[in-house]
């Protein structure tokens, strides 16, 4: 579990009707966002964090029983020499394409701990270089199950930025995770559900892809050991290890293979780690040749990626198409972790 996700959302219109949305992610470490002009740049941040948890200096980490309410507040900084008005919403939590919790967008209906939050307030206007304190409680349900459940809390620019010419839409959101603990038994434990191989254009690089989700009630970050053996006796093992897997999930989780693979039969070993070390072996064909791919790096601690699985979309004639790229930053780059269709 991370704390705040910052995102800035860009929406361009493209002479031929299509329309392209790239969400770009900071790492919590990263400075307030700033719109195209400078017009726009706030922060969150809990309001009043446990002094000997410093982990609540970042996101909510309440411990409720089941009935339970707690009430929190999230400190909202405007540094920008402009007023802000920020919408103000709950959001559920979600496991990424490749592990990390993200979050849901303003429009998505709440399924999840998300209905468990309620803020203060709809939206929120603070004055230039100034603060202000949004209380939101939670209300645990009588029902609750013991373990983890995630949600968060967002604020999103409600006047987002649009420049002249090229039509370019600038949304800027920033949520702060919320943690909820609801005591009694229970663990964080993998399932390993398959593998199978996949290039591009499925998957950015040549990768094993392997099915796995958190079947306990507590969230983790397990480490992976795949061995890949196949044809003319070649063998390579590699390791990765996961960001946050949230309780209930399942991601096809693509491992980029360093290696150029002959075509051929090959058995895919796999050990993963939990409460109970997991392990699992099976077997995938590969009809053609690949190419050796450039491993992926592993998204840093608070670098969302996409919920959506990998692929594309085009635009043809005059019908305008939504695609949202998703992915993380890393130095001056955008790192594209998945297209989603909207």
């Amino acid at each position: 579990m991370t704390g705040v996700r910052r995102s800035r959302r860009t929406i361009a219109k493209l002479g031929i009707g299509g329309v392209i949305g790239a969400c770009l992610v900071a790492t919590l470490g990263a400075p307030a966002f700033a719109a195209a002009g400078g017009t726009t740049t706030f922060s969150v941040r809990p309001a009043n964090p446990d002094p000997n948890d410093p982990l609540t200096r970042a996101y909510f980490r309440p411990v409720l029983t089941p009935g339970a309410t707690g009430d929190e507040a999230v400190t909202v900084d405007n540094t920008g020499a402009q007023p802000v008005e920020l919408y103000v919403y709950p959001v559920d939590g979600l496991t990424g394409a490749t592990s990390g919790t993200v979050y849901g967008n303003r429009t998505d209906p709440l399924i999840r701990a998300g209905v468990w939050l309620t803020a203060g307030t709809k939206s929120v206007t603070i004055g230039a270089h100034q603060e202000q304190v949004v209380p939101f409680r939670i209300t645990v349900p009588a029902n609750a199950s013991p373990g983890d459940h995630v949600a968060g809390i967002a604020f999103e620019d409600a006047h987002p930025t649009r420049s002249p010419g090229f039509s370019v839409t600038e949304v800027i959101r920033e949520v702060v995770g919320v943690q909820i603990r609801v005591p009694g038994p229970g663990q964080f434990h993998l399932h390993i559900g398959g593998v199978s191989l996949a290039g591009p254009p499925a998957v950015p690089a040549e990768s094993v892809v392997i099915q796995l989700g958190d079947d306990g009630d507590r969230l983790g970050q397990p480490l992976l050991v795949i061995k890949l053996s196949g044809p003319g006796g070649y063998s390579h093992k590699i390791d990765r290890q996961l960001d946050t897997l949230l309780p209930g999930d399942t991601i096809a989780y693509p491992v980029p293979w360093p290696e150029a693979l002959a075509a051929g039969t090959y058995t895919v070993s796999i050990i993963g780690s939990g409460a109970q070390p997991v392990s699992y072996t099976g077997t995938v064909q590969l009809t053609t040749a690949s190419r050796a791919s450039v491993p992926a790096t592993t998204p840093q601690s608070g670098s969302p990626p996409a919920t959506a699985p990998a692929g594309g979309a085009t635009a043809r004639g005059h019908h305008a198409h939504h695609v949202a790229l998703e992915g993380y930053m890393k130095g001056n780059v955008f790192h594209v972790i998945s297209v989603r269709t909207l």
